[in-house]
């Protein structure tokens, strides 16, 4: 069996009220395809990371990748994922060129699960069906205040969460820390409440942020600081009593390995479409779990990309959380004809061969970017 083809497919979706976060807005859901066939018929469908990226990772994939896997063994994935770290070490080690390898890898597994019959998490030796979910909500958007922060958290209540999480970081700490408050009167005493800043602070702030906090029984305090601040993040997890969680933007293996080491997190992070795909992923997991952490799949986007990290995430068993980010998005709830059921604050995986996706082609050609 042989790689035959590559294809690329950009969607775009523009939400009617765009969400914002603690570092930027978000003005469009992208969501970047790869679609790899083979000689004898399998195909195996990818996600990539690609906010505000489209075209260069188009770009990434057609100069640099689809002639190093043409004519290539699909299922030599470990071997295949080494050849393109090692190959496209002077063009990258995050970002773009990392997300490509994320899409091009998930689609490996694809094909690996439909040739063995078997759903991607019972190939990598995954029983569990099923993960808690909290939802990952809370973004600031116009027009929102506490009052209609409160009505949405109170809607997650009723939804049947065990927990929510919600944005900071993108407003004044006098104004956080009074929208955390809200979210705990709205959610109660018995729904776990977890706040992300996306990188935005740096360590006073977050330390004075955190500690105002701390009386509201906080899950966990999730990227407080840049990525790059290790000896920050190592003093702030040192110095609260909220757990660190992070950092899914610190990408691979090799940079989560410091993090872990060091103890700048309690709880490790990482997406199997940032990362460098389900296998990078997995290893990431797995390190946690050396070390005695818990690791808690991220996920924001597409349809493919919640496959690929409930997968990976239902095989390990250090996973007992997964972020389900609940805001308008057809890209992630409309793409597949098959879907993964949420309910009372669990999601479910179905048992269909390899990521359990079969992609909505006329959803495809709706939001289909073209150059």
């Amino acid at each position: 069996m042989k790689i035959s083809s590559i294809e690329s497919i950009m969607l775009s979706y523009l939400p009617k009220r765009p969400p914002r976060d603690g570092l930027s807005g978000i003005a469009t859901r992208d969501v970047f395809l790869i679609r790899i066939k083979t000689d004898n018929g399998l195909e195996g469908i990818g996600e990539a990371f690609a906010l505000g990226s489209l075209q260069s990772t188009k770009a990434i994939v057609d100069e640099f990748f689809k002639p190093m896997l043409l004519d290539r063994d699909p299922t030599n994935i470990e071997g295949l994922w080494q050849e393109m770290y090692r190959k496209s070490f002077r063009i990258g080690r995050r970002g773009i060129v990392l997300a490509v390898m994320s899409a091009i890898d998930i689609a490996l597994w694809d094909i690996l699960g439909k040739k063995a019959n078997l759903p991607v998490y019972k190939l990598l030796g995954g029983a569990k069906n099923s993960i808690a979910a909290y939802a990952s909500a809370g973004y600031y958007q116009e027009g929102k205040g506490l009052e209609e922060l409160y009505a949405e958290m109170e809607g997650y209540k009723h939804q049947g969460f065990k927990a929510v999480k919600m944005k900071v970081g993108g407003e004044s700490l006098e104004t956080d820390i009074d929208r955390v408050r809200t979210a705990r009167e709205a959610l109660g005493a018995n729904i776990k409440l977890a706040v992300d800043a996306n990188n935005a602070w740096d360590y006073p702030t977050a330390l004075r942020f955190a500690r105002a906090i701390e009386k509201y029984d906080i899950f966990f305090f999730e990227e407080p600081l840049s990525s790059d601040d290790l000896l920050g993040s190592k003093k702030l997890a040192r110095d609260i009593d909220i757990p660190i969680a992070g950092y899914e933007t610190e990408y691979t293996r090799y940079g989560l390995r410091d993090l872990i080491i060091q103890d700048a997190v309690d709880i490790v992070q990482t997406d199997a479409i940032w990362t460098g795909g389900i296998s990078e992923a997995r290893k990431i997991g797995i390190l946690a779990s050396s070390f005695g952490k818990e690791c808690i799949p991220h996920f924001s986007a597409g349809a493919v990309s919640l496959a690929a990290n409930l997968h990976f995430g239902a095989s390990l068993s250090n996973v007992h959380w997964f972020e389900y980010t609940v805001d308008e998005n057809p890209l992630r709830d409309q793409l597949s004809f098959t879907y993964f059921k949420v309910d009372q604050g669990y999601i479910y995986l179905n048992d269909e061969p390899g990521l359990g996706v079969k992609l909505n082609e006329d959803l495809i050609e709706k939001y289909q970017v073209t150059l």
